[in-house]
């Protein structure tokens, strides 16, 4: 096994991306500590799927717009397990908004999910992980942040584009103490938020779009996140990784 007896932490581990990465870690011998926002249940099925495979699973609902809800996180993890030595910030969200019909209180808000808290929870845990000898962080952002590819979705767009820099940054200041930061950049991807936030038909016309002629599953992204948790990726820090079945293009 590839993660035997590694510590990961996944925001937003309840449905998804989150979810799929979860389980594939932890077939690879890690333990888990998941977070949630409201899906309860859904972070029970996680954790349930994860006990089968013979590992751990912790559980945590937590506010990422709260400080101390990420002070949390990093302190119930070091409470139960021994160290951290992943970290995926996979929570997120996205609205939508004309422009013009925007409000700086939309855009703070995504500031503070998509940002702000990898920001926070990423130098909380990185001082743990220089403790183990290093440690990979792994952000989970959009194709959104190098494309605008709905007027209705600036701010969402802008807040991603800032997560994009913000791995690049702590990639470099990271890397003297072996910890490597990369981003995953996912196009659409067939996942609850997707499902939620987008009508039938721009899923439809997105399809049409795509090269590849489908959207992403989670599973697809959560293969990405295995591969830049183990010594697989071991010489790639500072990356952003699109998986976007072409839609960039």
């Amino acid at each position: 096994m590839k993660l035997k007896n590694k510590v990961a932490i996944i925001t937003g581990g309840s449905s998804g991306i989150g979810q799929a990465g979860a389980i594939a870690l932890a077939k690879e011998g890690a333990d888990v500590l998941i977070t949630y926002r409201s899906n309860k249940e859904g972070a029970i099925y996680t954790q349930n799927k994860i006990n089968e495979l013979g590992k751990d699973c912790e559980i945590l609902r937590t506010d990422l717009e709260n400080i101390e809800d990420i002070k949390t996180i990093v302190k119930k993890t070091l409470e139960k397990y021994s160290g951290i030595d992943i970290l995926v910030n996979n929570a997120g969200d996205s609205n939508f908004a004309e422009f013009l019909d925007d409000t700086l209180e939309n855009l703070n808000y995504l500031f503070n999910i998509n940002v702000k808290s990898i920001f926070y929870l990423s130098q909380l845990v990185a001082k743990e992980m220089i403790k183990r000898g290093g440690g990979n962080i792994i952000n989970i952002t959009s194709i959104s942040g190098v494309s605008v590819n709905d007027s209705g979705l600036t701010s969402y767009c802008t807040s991603k584009a800032a997560a994009n820099m913000l791995t690049k940054g702590m990639a470099k200041s990271l890397a003297k103490y072996n910890i490597r930061v990369n981003a995953i950049l996912p196009g659409s991807i067939d996942t609850p938020l997707t499902r939620r936030k987008a009508s039938k038909k721009v899923i439809k016309r997105t399809i049409e779009m795509t090269p590849l002629k489908r959207i992403g599953q989670s599973e697809d992204i959560a293969g990405m996140i295995l591969f830049l948790a183990t010594d697989d990726s071991k010489f790639m820090t500072g990356s952003l990784v699109v998986m976007d079945g072409g839609l960039i293009l």
